[in-house]
């Protein structure tokens, strides 16, 4: 007979006891019980909204939320061969992985504490990482060290480190990682993929804080070891000024505070499995079945938003750049929010990348979301941007005048980027196409802009607006239901 304890986890915020996760094996189900000292504490919050401080969330759901904190594809392979715990072993996979996952929580057998965690640490140096870069095909990149370094969601290759300047430390026990690396994809059909979302998240760092006065993306810099490598600054980490581990060499190590974020599909209870909206493919025979995420789903958190009005408007603008960039794989994991007692924040925006650079033969463009009932991005006019107004319960004329706001800005600062002397050799020749890319698409949609608050009863379909008519029966039907119907 297993005692109980082997079956169960301790979870902590900082070192700070929030909740006993435990696992019932005889019936496959999961069981969460909230420390009544961090349930009681003002500071203390639910781990999602779906996991309740007073203990009720369903097996199903504490599932779908431990899944999401799991690496996908190779990297979910990889962890599963090495720590030799099948895939499907949730509760395994989270023991063995969940010392450092994303957002604030520490996994830990019970009877373990942060407390006696110890700082370890070791410095990665560039050519040890170009070393492992190259090896790719024969030693996989997420283990190092004889442990499996990839604990967060997510397909491509990823490491997480500790960066003090340009020096990268792999860091254990107590110490956390302040950043995450990117190599270029092993696939090639995905060429200079470092220099894309390089580009891509800061034309949107320029977008926001032209528009709103504050930056709205994850800081990125390209390291070259020489290859290029994304190194992406965790918003889910903040440094200590005054707490650090001191190194050999007097470098040293900030201790870092964890912040707790979920992602989309956390936020609303769906599996992985659904993070994109036709989520059985777009095989005629499941095309109509789009029960993953949608922008309705991920719109309808704003009930969770500690500031409604602050979180639609981010909301939106990762919606605009989607549609300026061609970022078709922008699904439901691909948004993230803070979590506290007050409820949800939009964290800061991630993994923009326009897809549409690459060859639609080899890499899906068909969008993960659609608007309306629109999956191509040629074929999202000014009626399918209503529409996604309207199932998003998004003000039709507040969404025009964000588009229009942020197409102009888009136009000045895409051009601006692309003359980044961070970019090299091929490099410029692909951020040059992606900014002409994103000039061609913010010109459309100014056009289309002034189309959305418009739509009235009597509206007649033509060519123009619509790219499929009889495909939009349904849509206006539902349209003209819709008490704003006049705007």
């Amino acid at each position: 007979m297993n005692s109980t304890n082997e079956y169960a986890l301790d979870l902590f915020v900082g070192q700070a006891f929030v909740a006993r996760l435990e696992f019932h094996p005889e019936q496959d189900t999961f069981s969460l019980t909230y420390s009544p000292a961090w349930a009681g504490d003002r500071r203390g919050y639910a781990l999602s909204p779906h996991l309740p401080l007073d203990g009720k969330a369903t097996s199903s759901s504490i599932r779908r939320f431990l899944e999401n904190l799991m690496p996908e594809g190779r990297a979910l392979d990889v962890a599963s061969v090495h720590s030799n715990i099948q895939k499907n072993n949730i509760f395994g996979l989270v023991r063995y992985l969940g010392q450092e996952t994303t957002g604030a929580l520490t996994f830990l057998p019970v009877g373990l504490t942060p407390q006696t965690l110890e700082p370890r640490f070791r410095e990665l140096k560039h050519s040890e990482l170009q070393e492992r870069i190259e090896r790719r095909n024969d030693v996989p990149f997420t283990v190092w060290d004889g442990r499996v370094r990839m604990s967060i969601a997510g397909f491509q290759d990823k490491l997480l480190v500790n960066r003090v300047g340009d020096r990268l430390f792999l860091v254990d026990g107590s110490l956390s990682s302040t950043h995450i690396l990117k190599p270029e994809p092993l696939n090639t059909t995905l060429p200079f993929m470092v220099a894309n979302e390089h580009f891509c998240m800061k034309l949107a760092s320029r977008m926001s804080v032209r528009r709103y006065g504050q930056d709205h993306a994850a800081e990125v810099d390209i390291l070259r070891t020489p290859d290029p490598v994304l190194s992406i600054r965790r918003f889910d980490r903040h440094q200590r000024t005054d707490q650090f581990v001191d190194g050999s060499d007097g470098v040293k190590i900030p201790v870092i505070e964890r912040l707790h974020i979920i992602d989309a599909c956390q936020a609303t209870d769906i599996s992985v499995a659904a993070k994109y909206e036709r989520n059985l493919g777009n095989g005629k025979d499941v095309a109509h079945i789009r029960d993953g995420a949608s922008f309705e789903r991920l719109f309808a958190t704003r009930q969770y938003l500690e500031q409604p009005a602050i979180g639609i408007r981010r909301m939106t603008m990762w919606v605009v750049t989607t549609l300026l960039t061609g970022n078709s794989d922008a699904h439901g994991k691909n948004l993230s929010f803070y979590v506290g007692r007050a409820g949800l924040r939009v964290a800061e925006l991630y993994d923009l990348v326009s897809v549409m650079q690459y060859d639609s033969q080899k890499l899906e463009h068909e969008l993960a979301m659609a608007f309306g009932d629109e999956f191509k991005l040629e074929d999202v006019k000014s009626f399918a941007l209503a529409d996604f107004c309207e199932r998003a319960n998004v003000s039709r004329s507040f969404f025009a005048r964000e588009l229009v706001a942020l197409c102009e800005i888009a136009i000045v600062e895409a051009e601006a980027q692309s003359a980044d002397p961070i970019y090299t050799g091929e490099e410029v020749t692909l951020v040059k196409t992606i900014s002409h890319f994103v000039t061609q698409r913010a010109k459309l949609l100014l056009k289309l802009a002034k189309d959305i608050p418009k739509f009235k009863k009597g509206f007649v379909l033509t060519t123009s607006n619509c790219s499929q008519p009889g495909a939009q029966v349904n849509q206006i039907k539902r349209f003209l239901a819709t008490p704003d119907w006049n705007g």
